[in-house]
């Protein structure tokens, strides 16, 4: 089945410098078709294989990047009109996870009352409410964000990027997979610490987080076939 058409690119008129010969018509791209073997259904989100990162300017120096690895969701994917598609996920706050390895507990100290504020708000929310598609494999997807008891619109571009009827290795599950990127305000949340001076951008942690999802979905499927003893077991971290 096809899977979100894109028209033909639009002609553009190209100039040929320094000459007045007639400017020359570019042969438009070819409607792109994207296919789908996932069917329609219920999916839950594979937690070995979806990740949440958080990137933030930190002092105007580098992009400080963290996870959240505890996700759980479901989507209800629709192969056959994706803009009718739906998607709820929650993030278990308390699992943010640094790269700090030193003899400070940095991963406690972000989950504080001061910053994510874990124990009062142990999850993070984000329920769809509008799927518009943008391109053959991509989409628009607008929802509800709540962080700290919080709730703001926030907006991700998505990507699809693949997806099966059937394990590749005979599991008997479908999946499919996307790739989003959102961009959204921490202080709007309550995350105010660190907060920039004004007029001194780099004097503190952005207040612009943005928020790259690597996710996986997946539903049983009755008719495959469980692999060999032989088979070699995918590994799930």
């Amino acid at each position: 089945m096809k899977f979100w058409t894109a028209a033909a690119t639009a002609t553009a008129l190209v100039a040929l410098a320094a000459c007045s010969q007639p400017a020359e018509t570019p042969t438009p791209a070819p409607a792109e078709n994207v296919t789908v073997e996932a069917p329609s259904g219920e999916y839950t989100v594979d937690p070995h294989h979806t990740t949440v990162t958080a990137r933030v300017l930190h002092f105007g120096l580098s992009h400080y990047q963290l996870r959240l690895n505890g996700v759980t969701g479901t989507l209800n994917f629709n192969a056959e009109t994706p803009a009718s598609s739906t998607v709820s996920i929650t993030v278990d706050t308390r699992t943010l996870d640094t790269p700090y390895a030193g003899d400070r507990d940095f991963d406690a100290e972000l989950q504080n009352s001061e910053w994510l504020d874990s124990t009062g708000h142990p999850t993070a929310t984000f329920t769809s409410t509008a799927v518009e598609q943008t391109g053959a494999n991509t989409a628009r997807v607008t929802g509800d964000l709540t962080i700290r008891g919080v709730t703001h619109p926030a907006t991700f571009d998505v990507t699809y990027n693949s997806s099966w009827a059937q394990h590749p290795m005979g599991f008997p599950t479908a999946g499919v997979g996307f790739s989003a990127r959102g961009t959204i305000s921490r202080s709007q949340y309550g995350l105010t610490v660190l907060q920039p001076q004004a007029g001194a951008p780099n004097s503190g942690v952005a207040d612009e987080v943005e928020l790259v999802i690597e996710a996986e979905f997946n539903r049983p499927n009755a008719t495959g076939d469980l692999p060999t003893p032989a088979q070699p077991r995918e590994p799930v971290n």
